[in-house]
């Protein structure tokens, strides 16, 4: 009787075990495995589910999924991380234009100079602490305008939004001033001082006397900005080759990114501060033109995106589909969704993948995508996989629950409105070695 309920209870146990199903979705077929004899390779680690439990699992299957490009026109561009100058042309996402506008601030209110007429103006330089750059480092031309409109606070500035300007050009042309080859990478000198590295843009002295003379008539900055609205900052490149120009990033709000206004009044050398603080408003505004690339082509037709497909920042972003996990039971728990994504990049390209990117969904039809992470905003790019790496567990859960619709992801980089940084993915019938993939573990309830 002892031997007997001894069986019994090995049979109930048996019986209780549940059925776990471990698939694996890439874009390459995979056999399908029958027998439970045979040990099943676990495609997320062997730290997922025990040996014991894969040694149970049902199947292993394939799904198919869509990868492709999808534009952006309304980015919203204003207070934005870094500001933007520069240009550059890309072989695959064509060309590309930052400038950007921004108001100035007193750096002390109602200064004294005196007669402004015994008041020699000795040079205006416009410093920009450098935060990055993305391209290659060349010449460029820099230009600056003074602003006739007025920035306001409860403005939507987008990428697209422009100013009026007053025509005047304020960097001297005489002696090429403002052709300048940027340097983020060398520390600047100024004076007796070192300070991290500057892009430097001098100004005309007449201009710099007339700010002179508004600071020393205002009580604050607002009377300040009555009567003067601010700068506009771009290039004039011309013509570009492909790989050719960069668009730099420029720290603004950093105290060293003033305008300095240098001076000698009885003798005696002086200098005053304009600056870019928190409450002054700015915004980026980005153009790019990828007539007759591979992006464009890939927007008229999402078939392409099958070899590669591509996002970046302010333009367009990547989208992933998987409507096969449709058709997964729905009393499922599942223990691991990864999805991978390679990229295509060659080491020493200034091209490079953004170092994060942020995952996102539109779960309610209305253009409005939001992050699939909680407590989390970013993804971090592997170089050594040369891939990104996306934990969708939660969100693929969320899915077979019914709480939220399959309507794919969006993938674009972290600083979508202060970059223009982009990011080649290969796609399903890419000729690189890796290929996306994506792994889901789960258990049948």
């Amino acid at each position: 009787m002892m031997i007997k309920n001894t069986k019994n209870t090995k049979i109930n146990k048996l019986k209780t075990w549940r059925k776990v199903a471990v698939l694996f979705a890439a874009f390459f077929c995979l056999s399908i495995v029958m027998s439970s004899c045979k040990k099943k390779r676990n495609p997320v680690g062997s730290s997922a589910l025990s040996s014991e439990t894969l040694m149970n699992s049902s199947s292993v299957d394939t799904f198919q999924l869509k990868t492709y490009t999808v534009e952006e026109d309304s980015i919203y561009s204003m207070d934005p991380s870094f500001n933007l100058i520069g240009s550059y042309v890309d072989e695959i996402y064509g060309r590309v234009e930052a400038n950007f506008y921004t108001q100035l601030t007193l750096s002390g209110f109602s200064p004294d100079f005196g007669n402004l007429s015994e008041v020699a103006i000795d040079s205006a330089v416009m410093a920009f602490e450098y935060g990055g750059y993305y391209g290659n480092l060349t010449e460029q031309l820099f230009e600056a305008y003074e602003i006739s409109d007025e920035l306001t606070r409860d403005s939507s500035y987008l990428r697209t939004s422009v100013a009026g300007v007053i025509p005047q050009q304020l960097v001297p042309t005489l002696n090429n001033e403002g052709l300048i080859t940027p340097n983020p990478l060398k520390a600047s000198v100024v004076g007796s001082d070192t300070l991290n590295p500057q892009l430097r843009i001098p100004m005309d002295t007449v201009f710099a006397r007339n700010l002179l003379s508004l600071a020393q008539n205002s009580t604050n900055d607002a009377d300040f900005l009555q009567s003067f609205k601010g700068l506009h900052f771009k290039v004039n490149n011309g013509i570009q080759s492909a790989g050719e120009g960069t668009i730099l990033y420029l720290s603004t709000t950093k105290p060293a990114s003033k305008m300095t206004v240098y001076y000698t009044k009885n003798g005696e050398k002086g200098s005053y501060d304009f600056i870019v603080n928190g409450s002054a408003i700015d915004f980026n505004h980005v153009e790019t033109d990828y007539s007759g690339t591979k992006v464009e082509q890939l927007i008229n037709d999402s078939a392409l995106g099958e070899t590669e497909f591509y996002a970046q920042s302010f333009s367009t972003r990547a989208k992933i589909e998987f409507s096969s996990i449709d058709s997964l039971p729905k009393n499922i728990i599942i223990h691991q969704a990864t999805l991978e994504l390679p990229v295509n990049y060659y080491k020493g390209s200034n091209f490079y993948p953004s170092s994060e990117i942020i995952a996102s969904s539109e779960p309610f039809g209305n253009g409005i995508k939001y992050s699939i992470y909680e407590g989390k905003t970013s993804v971090l790019y592997n170089s050594t996989k040369k891939s990104y790496v996306l934990d969708l567990r939660k969100h693929i859960q969320g899915i077979i629950q019914g709480k939220i619709p399959n309507s794919g992801i969006f993938i674009s980089p972290k600083n979508y409105n202060s970059t223009v940084e982009r990011i080649v993915f290969n796609g399903v019938n890419t000729q690189n070695k890796k290929k996306p993939k994506l792994s889901i573990v789960y258990t049948v309830l």
